[in-house]
């Protein structure tokens, strides 16, 4: 007899239940896309979204991307991706310094990415990224874009341990990445 008068009620919690899955599952792609500060990039000052990104602890990388969609982590290393997984708009690769994780490597996917300068430079072809990011951020060639098993070119700015590499692996789509060299 009680579990009767209890079963209305149960069902009732499991309706909600997947009422509010189903409008999570129907808000999701938004949410779990590229955030939107994933998609406002300044390298001259080195921000994503308004907020620096290198050397920052994942707490603060949250704070700026949100919650990532897949999350890997050890003692020594992080990595942190958004987005979908046949499609990352962004991953953030963590290692530990001085006993602390922190950021160093930024990569962004997503086309609708905009940088300040540059305007949105997965939309330009890699030889003419290369040479904007020489002439309009006083970049400095370390690796020419070549192409052999993956297209690539980096440069840095001169005088700091920063670079940005740039290009496409097996038909992907284009990548930027903002990285401390060691």
């Amino acid at each position: 007899m009680r579990v009767q008068r209890l079963r209305p009620k149960l069902t009732a919690v499991r309706l909600a239940v997947v009422a509010l899955a189903l409008a999570g599952v129907a808000v999701t792609p938004a949410v779990a896309g590229t955030p939107s500060a994933a998609l406002q990039l300044d390298l001259k000052l080195q921000t994503l979204g308004g907020k620096p990104i290198l050397g920052q602890s994942p707490q603060a990388v949250v704070a700026v991307l949100g919650r990532p969609t897949v999350r890997t982590q050890g003692s020594r290393r992080a990595r942190f991706s958004y987005g979908h997984e046949d499609r990352w708009s962004a991953i953030v690769l963590f290692r530990r310094e001085g006993g602390v994780l922190r950021s160093w490597s930024v990569v962004l996917g997503d086309r609708r990415l905009h940088e300040a300068t540059l305007g949105r430079p997965l939309q330009l072809p890699p030889l003419r990224l290369q040479r904007r990011l020489v002439s309009g951020l006083g970049m400095r060639i370390v690796k020419p874009y070549r192409c052999a098993a993956i297209c690539r070119g980096d440069v840095e700015f001169p005088g700091t341990d920063v670079r940005v590499g740039f290009g496409r692996v097996r038909g992907e789509p284009p990548y930027l990445v903002l990285y401390e060299a060691i």
